[in-house]
């Protein structure tokens, strides 16, 4: 009832800048929409998401040891896209966190996680086994 995804995983090192992970995940994200031939709009708030969401995690969620992460995207038949995102980083619920709706002024931190909020339709998050699961839906 689903199309395939398109999948990436990574495992990045502890002291790994995560500008090249950050750029293979676009890549990704750029054959899914391709390939997906979703609209534009959709497109570029996909990859603005990916951006963030595999930044924060690299960024945040390491705390000093190798991670690793993966994520599916799917279009579904209702046309929106799907992104189910994982990782094994330090537990972060971007859902509940508060004081993210509104970047931070001073230090321009909490911007991705106001876009990814205002865009996704749909967005659940859970800790199962010691990974961070998040569902997000854009249409």
């Amino acid at each position: 009832d689903m199309e395939p995804g398109k999948e990436f995983s990574a495992t990045v090192a502890a002291d790994a800048t995560p500008g090249p992970i950050i750029m293979q995940a676009l890549r990704t994200g750029q054959e899914f929409v391709t390939h997906a031939q979703i609209p534009e709009r959709l497109s570029a708030r996909l990859l603005v998401l990916i951006e963030e969401l595999v930044g924060n995690i690299l960024r945040h969620g390491t705390k000093g040891m190798a991670i690793s992460l993966r994520f599916v995207i799917r279009l579904r038949e209702d046309g929106a896209v799907e992104i189910d995102m994982e990782d094994d980083g330090c537990a972060f619920d971007p859902t509940a966190e508060r004081g993210f709706d509104r970047p931070d002024a001073e230090t321009g931190g909490g911007v991705g996680l106001a876009l990814v909020r205002s865009w996704a339709s749909e967005m659940t998050y859970r800790r199962d086994e010691g990974r961070n699961r998040l569902r997000l839906l854009l249409n």
